[in-house]
């Protein structure tokens, strides 16, 4: 191959891979986007209603500062920081649709990051195995050379026979037809050595072909391992940041419910505004519990169900707290008729909080929240699932001491009783779930699982 014919053909081999650089970057641009598209158009409209809720709520607070000194009624102000709550809630709400769609990207692309990471693997391995391909060829093409430069060297010192000397210098027909026939075959070896190096050209060519187009394609793939790893950096920033502006909200709640309760005190418990509150804040108790059950009916165990050996479950439940203590509000009521789906558990002679409580029986902790915010009145509460279709659940804590998927045992320290929620004082709320066979849950008594051995 001549120098000239040789740059010609690396020029040309530069304007493909350069074509098929910008051809692999468009495409990678293409597919990236496709799927990336969906979640941010989801993640807009989520802010666009997040804003549109915070002008909701500024002009809301404008309103109430304004005439703040001129309302006397509390039923107004109660409305109003109500409604303040209604869409910080709704704002909590659209945090927490935005926190999952995060999530579920940011899990997409660390399976697609992951996927390139293994086919750039897969090309430098393809890239390697043509090199050493390459060289194998260069070698054996060296050997096909010298064999030809051989013959060459050799035609070239015995000089060229011409078919007239073969005859002359021949005694007979017989010998000439002879040398002949050498000469014949050794013509025949040369062009076969010809024809020998130029297929390994050939295939020597078409190896750094593919060597280029690997080498393309990994280039292609390296921009889009990129640009994936930034944007994941990105759904990771933004996911942070959404938590941390859901916590920021939760503790508004929080701040705001606490107002609401100073005014609760200060109505008349026979009128019309405080049965209104407290039907209120029932309601909203009721949300979080009817959320609860969807969560033990989409991921508890059923009756039915063979329990984790790990979780030492013997069928039997333990009283939940281990220091003299006694029932204030019980099943399935308040002293004035209000639900109430559990016990309350009070210290007897008082100082409750701080006090440990401990895991009715061994299990797995499906749910955890120890923000110490209102969430819908709870608090800080966590869910043990026993794996036999029971679940107990345990609220108002000043600190839960557990995470989800730990595996607790019976009478192990989950968490100190406290007053975080919507509370009157600090005791610790203990409820009994059980996940029917058809995945309906109950809210049972508790008493008939745990009897107080510390009376």
């Amino acid at each position: 191959m001549s120098l000239k014919t040789d740059i010609f053909r690396k020029k040309t081999i530069i304007r493909i891979l350069a074509v098929a650089v910008a051809f692999c970057c468009a495409f990678a641009s293409l597919v990236y986007t496709s799927p990336k598209a969906s979640a941010d158009e989801e993640l807009d409209d989520l802010q666009r209603q997040y804003d549109d809720i915070e002008q909701k709520i500024q002009k809301n607070k404008d309103e109430l500062s304004e005439v703040q000194g001129e309302i006397k009624d509390n039923t107004k102000k109660l409305n109003k920081l109500n409604s303040e709550i209604s869409d910080i809630n709704s704002q909590i709400n659209i945090l927490e649709s935005r926190i999952s769609t995060l999530n579920a990207d940011i899990s997409s692309k660390e399976t697609s990051i992951s996927k390139i990471e293994d086919e750039i693997e897969d090309i430098n391995k393809q890239i390697e195995d043509t090199n050493a391909r390459m060289e194998e060829t260069r070698s054996t093409m060296q050997d096909t050379r010298e064999s030809l430069m051989g013959r060459i060297r050799e035609n070239y010192m015995n000089g060229e026979t011409s078919t007239l000397e073969i005859l002359f210098s021949s005694d007979d027909i017989s010998s000439y037809f002879t040398r002949m026939e050498i000469m014949q075959r050794v013509s025949e070896s040369d062009a076969a050595l010809i024809d020998d190096l130029t297929a390994k050209l050939a295939k020597l060519d078409d190896l750094e072909k593919e060597l280029n187009e690997n080498k393309t394609d990994l280039e292609a793939k390296i921009v889009e391992l990129e640009e994936q790893k930034t944007a994941l950096d990105g759904r990771k920033t933004d996911l942070q940041d959404s938590r941390s502006t859901e916590q920021k909200k939760k503790s508004e709640v929080t701040s705001k419910k606490k107002e609401v309760q100073s005014i609760i005190n200060e109505l008349d418990h026979d009128s019309d505004e405080y049965k209104a509150e407290i039907k209120r804040q029932q309601a909203e108790k009721e949300e979080l519990s009817r959320q609860i059950d969807a969560y033990i009916s989409a991921h508890g165990s059923s009756l039915g169900d063979t329990p984790n050996a790990t979780y030492e479950n013997d069928g039997h439940m333990s009283w939940p707290v281990k220091f003299k203590s006694y029932v204030s509000a019980g099943y399935p009521s308040y002293s004035d008729g209000s639900p109430h789906w559990g016990i309350d558990i009070c210290a007897v002679g008082g100082n409750s909080r701080g006090r440990p409580f401990n895991a009715a029986q061994g299990g797995e902790v499906i749910i955890a929240v120890n923000d110490g915010n209102w969430n819908y009145g709870f608090g800080n509460y966590c869910v043990i699932d026993h794996g036999d279709g029971t679940q107990t659940l345990y609220a108002h804590s000043d600190n839960i001491q557990v995470s989800v998927g730990q595996i607790v045992k019976e009478g192990d320290q989950i968490g100190i009783i406290g007053a975080t929620g919507n509370v009157t004082g600090p005791h610790l709320h203990f409820e009994v779930r059980v996940k029917n066979a058809d995945g309906s849950v109950s809210r049972v008594n508790p008493l008939n699982y745990v009897t107080n051995t510390t009376a």
